[in-house]
C-alpha cells in the first residue's frame, strides 16, 4: 500500500489461533486512539455478511451438504472462497474508506491468514490468485508463540474451538506462516509473542513506531 501522510496506515495483526492476535490488536487500537483523532478495529471474517457466515463455519454450527442422510464439512476450497469474498467486501466497506480518510486501521487477522490456513487444502498459487486484488498493508504483525501454549491460552478461554484449533493442524499453520512472510508482499514484522500482555504490547509498539515517525505521536510512544 502506498505510503502518504495524509493516508491511514494500515496495520493487520497474525498468528495461529491463541497466539493473542485479538487482545494485542484491541491494545494498539486503544493506543493510537490516544495517539491519533480516530483509529478502526476490524477483523477478518469481518462482521458483514460472508464474515458472519465463515465464523459458523469454523465453529462447526453450519455443515456442508447432506449426502445420504450424513452431514459432510463444508468444502475447504469453498471456505477460502468466502475468505477472500469476505476479504472483498471488508475492503470495500470498511477498510480502504477508512484509510482515504487518513484513520488508522487495526485489522485482527487478513491476507497472510488466508496462505497460512487455506494452503493446508487448497494449491498456495490458487489461493494467492482469489487474492491478488487485495492491498498489502503498510505493516502485519506475526505473533509467534509456541502450538502448546497457544492450545492453552484456547482452552482457558473458552470451552468451543474451531475446525483449526487442533494441535497437529495449528503446527502445519505454524510453518506456513513462517513460509508466506516473505510471498505475501509488504513489511512483516515478526514478534515473540510469548511474554506477558504488556512485554508483547511493547514489543508491538517498538515494531510499528518507525511507520509512525511522519505522524503525529502521543502516550504510546
Amino acid at each position: 500500500m502506498d505510503r502518504d501522510k495524509k493516508r491511514g496506515l494500515f496495520i493487520t495483526f497474525e498468528g495461529i489461533d491463541g497466539a493473542g492476535t485479538t487482545t494485542q490488536a484491541a491494545l494498539l487500537h486503544e493506543t493510537l486512539e490516544a495517539t491519533f483523532d480516530k483509529c478502526l478495529l476490524t477483523r477478518e471474517p469481518s462482521d458483514g455478511p460472508v464474515g458472519m457466515l465463515i465464523r459458523q463455519i469454523l465453529s462447526g454450527r453450519l455443515l456442508g451438504s447432506v449426502a445420504k442422510g450424513d452431514a459432510t464439512p463444508f468444502d475447504r476450497r469453498s471456505l477460502a472462497l468466502l475468505f477472500a469474498a469476505d476479504r472483498i467486501d471488508h475492503l470495500a466497506s470498511e477498510v480502504l474508506p477508512a484509510i482515504r480518510q487518513g484513520i488508522q486501521v487495526v485489522s485482527d487477522r487478513y491476507l497472510l491468514s488466508s496462505l497460512a490456513y487455506q494452503s493446508l487444502d487448497s494449491d498456495e498459487t490458487w489461493v494467492l490468485e482469489i487474492n491478488k486484488n487485495a492491498p498489502r498493508p503498510d505493516i502485519t504483525i506475526l505473533l509467534e508463540v509456541q502450538v502448546d501454549e497457544a492450545l492453552g491460552r484456547l482452552a482457558a478461554c473458552r470451552s468451543n474451538i474451531d475446525i483449526f484449533e487442533k494441535k497437529q493442524i495449528l503446527e502445519k499453520v505454524a510453518a506456513n506462516y513462517k513460509r508466506f512472510t516473505s510471498k505475501v508482499g509488504g513489511m512483516v514484522k515478526i514478534v515473540n509473542g510469548q511474554g506477558t500482555v504488556e512485554q508483547v504490547r511493547r514489543a508491538v509498539w517498538n515494531a510499528i513506531s518507525p511507520l509512525l515517525s511522519n505522524k503525529k505521536l502521543g502516550a504510546g510512544s
